[in-house]
């Protein structure tokens, strides 16, 4: 077995997994065309071949993740690898994960149909289409990071928290990490006004004094849910507010004119992101995660 990609995270897993690193080499034409090259070509013979494509924020290019994909996994095919898997921690063009608006495309559909056709695995972590661990058809696994998140927040050791879902639609997982952290959970719903984006939210939460208030949610760009959620738990007099997510894209908010890291970070006292997308808040990592996974299914 062979991990290919960048340093850092593609060498650990193949550390983790046991298996030999090949770096991807890559550069930018001045015509703005990418470039990609294996390393050492001459080790994909008759092997399978993990290519671990992430990206990193601020400017996550998504287009180029894509482009790497498509490029490198054909050159792995070209190469004879035994079988090719991908792994792409964040999936690009997911949060268009449905037709909100009559013509609108379903990008993550149409993305990851593409790549599964040019792989005999593809393997992704916490996708916002698909929350929960198992596949999402025959050839495509969705990880939930929430066992990593549990493992990196015990080390904590909290006293007495609570685990905020700033979306409803996240509150089984949330309700988990609560239980493994001795704590109880609550939510709060919203809306998104579909063309404008603007989001409001519903419900209220009880008294906080006192208690650590911890913010889990799987993705955060403008980062407008996670502040209006860390300002609901300054209202409640939370101790200590923590947010922690799975992928954190740092995307510039003109209405606070900051990105969206340094606002999130700025209102709360801890901030953290996993290392799905290189970011300047990664503290916790999913590589034990995918490579028990890796293990067992390629």
């Amino acid at each position: 077995m062979i991990v290919l990609g960048r340093e850092g995270f593609s060498e650990r897993l193949a550390k983790e997994l046991r298996a030999e690193f090949a770096r991807i080499e890559t550069k930018v034409f001045p015509d703005g065309e990418s470039y990609f090259r294996i390393s050492e070509p001459e080790k994909i013979r008759g092997k399978k071949a993990i290519l671990v494509v992430r990206g990193r924020t601020p400017n996550l290019d998504q287009n180029r993740m894509l482009t790497e994909s498509f490029l490198l996994l054909d050159k792995l095919k070209a190469l004879k690898a035994k079988k090719t898997c991908l792994l792409l921690p964040y999936i690009p063009y997911s949060r268009q994960d449905r037709e909100f608006l009559k013509g609108e495309t379903v990008s993550v559909k149409t993305v990851r149909n593409l790549l599964k056709e040019k792989c005999d695995l593809l393997v992704n972590v916490t996708s916002h289409d698909f929350r929960k661990e198992g596949w999402i058809d025959k050839k495509t696994y969705n990880i939930d990071a929430t066992e990593s998140v549990t493992e990196f927040l015990k080390s904590k050791k909290f006293e007495n928290p609570v685990v905020m879902a700033p979306d409803m639609s996240v509150s089984e997982n949330v309700e988990e990490l609560a239980k493994s952290l001795g704590g109880n959970s609550i939510g709060f719903e919203k809306e998104r006004d579909l063309k404008t984006g603007k989001i409001r939210t519903f419900g209220k939460i009880p008294n906080l004094r006192g208690r650590e208030l911890i913010i889990y949610d799987d993705v955060a760009s403008f980062g407008e849910t996670l502040y209006k959620a860390v300002l609901m738990g300054k209202k409640a007099k939370a101790s200590k507010i923590i947010c922690i997510l799975i992928h954190v894209l740092s995307v510039y908010n003109k209405k606070f004119e900051k990105n969206s890291i340094d606002l999130i970070k700025d209102e709360s006292d801890e901030y953290y992101s996993s290392d799905t997308i290189e970011s300047p808040i990664t503290k916790f990592s999913i590589i034990k995660q995918v490579s028990e996974f890796l293990k067992e299914n390629f």
